[in-house]
């Protein structure tokens, strides 16, 4: 026959464990560190919506992000762009990797070359998500992140703004949305769409037009000739 005193020490220890690891789920804190507030409000409801119960904090500055690291916040994962106030490329993220390595960073970015990629990963990131991925897949990366592993996209995103044939026919019809003055809602009605779904393609042609909000990409269309 087993002890009892110890049978009933180890269902306690795994009971213990199996409490620290439900409330750690329950109390996931997430950082998105981005100036462009069109991907931060896209990122933010994708994630919302697929990780319920997540707290997520954004920040658009990487000397608050700094401040806020140095203050003892931490996340359990920080997502931040390359370029932004603060946070001027490669090197200023590498010092924040070194400063925090306690802190899990990965890199949200739409610009980067291999070689950036490849020394940010080398230095301790834990994954570089291009910005241009489809919503699943860039939830996808987080989770993976998130369950301990490092993501690294198969190929970055070599276009350089929009020449027309880049934009998905759907991109084209928020496109012709956001001329007539639509709210996200509208679109999503008018389009049979999730309004998430709207804000991952006001992300995406903001991207591709190298715009930061969702008047400069109508400014920026209307410049390149993609509407009249």
């Amino acid at each position: 026959m087993g002890n009892p005193a110890q049978d009933w020490q180890n269902c306690a220890g795994t009971s213990t464990i199996v409490s620290e690891r439900v409330n750690r789920i329950y109390s996931m804190h997430l950082l998105i560190a981005d100036d462009h507030d069109l991907v931060l409000d896209a990122v933010r409801s994708l994630l919302e919506h697929e990780l319920p119960d997540a707290k997520i904090t954004i920040m658009r500055d990487g000397d608050v992000v700094r401040t806020a690291l140095q203050n003892g916040d931490r996340y359990d994962l920080a997502l931040l762009d390359l370029r932004m106030p603060g946070i001027t490329g490669v090197q200023d993220v590498k010092e924040l990797i070194a400063m925090f390595s306690d802190q899990p960073i990965a890199i949200l970015s739409g610009v980067a070359g291999q070689m950036e990629i490849t020394a940010l990963l080398e230095s301790g990131a834990r994954g570089f998500i291009p910005k241009t991925m489809p919503g699943d897949g860039l939830v996808a990366a987080v989770r993976l992140i998130l369950a301990g592993q490092v993501f690294s996209p198969t190929q970055t995103d070599k276009s350089q703004g929009a020449d027309g044939s880049s934009l998905t026919p759907r991109e084209r019809e928020v496109l012709f949305c956001l001329q007539r003055g639509e709210s996200n809602k509208q679109i999503a009605r008018l389009l049979d769409i999730q309004e998430t779904t709207v804000k991952l393609h006001l992300r995406s042609l903001a991207l591709k037009l190298e715009a930061r909000n969702r008047t400069e990409v109508v400014v920026k269309a209307i410049q390149s000739g993609l509407i009249a």
